[in-house]
């Protein structure tokens, strides 16, 4: 009865000594030495908030994709710092989910879509999802691509790709409705957004998004 209580105080030191130094690599080592990810993964859904707050972020630090789905339910956490920090580590780990060098290919591709270089992007973000077909944040950067380039069918179909590798990535579900509703399909983009704020509760943009979808519905049916 007495280790869990001795590995509680050792991940609430380490965080609150990250809280006040920022030292991640510090926070990291300290907790990979007494934590496996099971007890992490265990903590994230069970802990204290202040426990939850911690595992959340040792996980976006140490984790892989076996902590994917945890984080994605972090994200809806009762807790706002829980649903904060699970939501960076999310993104954290789905980024880089790929061998080292997938990583830096799609580091690359981001940084294309961001730009707005929409059709420079393309053909790495093909030949990476060629190499490496399950990594989620590839196909979700595809879909940009082809959101970007104005081809409304394809991005569907890389959105949709991206969620059956993930279907936590939020920000592909909230896509998907822009393009369900560009097509008209209104009754499908409002069911994505309703999975888009479940995900994620505090993304506002969503929230608007599906009060103008209803909106719309009730305008239709006058």
């Amino acid at each position: 009865m007495t280790t869990p209580l001795v590995h509680t105080t050792r991940l609430t030191a380490a965080y609150r000594r990250y809280l006040q130094s920022a030292n991640s690599c510090r926070f990291a080592h300290e907790v990979d030495e007494s934590y496996t990810s099971a007890t992490l993964l265990s903590l994230l859904s069970r802990g204290v908030v202040e426990q939850r707050r911690a595992a959340a972020l040792a996980l976006g630090m140490l984790g892989d994709r076996r902590c994917v789905d945890a984080l994605g339910r972090a994200i809806s956490d009762s807790d706002r710092g829980v649903r904060l920090v699970a939501d960076d580590s999310f993104r954290a780990v789905l980024v880089r989910d790929a061998a080292p060098l997938h990583h830096q290919q799609l580091l690359r591709v981001m940084h294309l879509n961001d730009g707005g270089e929409y059709a420079a992007a393309l053909s790495p973000a093909l030949i990476l999802i060629d190499q490496a077909p399950t990594y989620a944040e590839a196909h979700h950067q595809l879909a940009i691509c082809w959101h970007g380039l104005e081809d409304f069918a394809r991005a569907e179909r890389a959105y949709q790709s991206c969620l059956w590798h993930c279907r936590f990535h939020y920000l592909a579900w909230q896509s998907l409705a822009k393009i369900r509703y560009l097509n008209g399909n209104l009754e499908k983009a409002l069911h994505a957004l309703d999975y888009c704020v479940d995900i994620n509760p505090d993304l506002e943009t969503a929230r608007m998004q599906r009060r103008q979808i209803r909106r719309r519905m009730r305008q239709s049916d006058v």
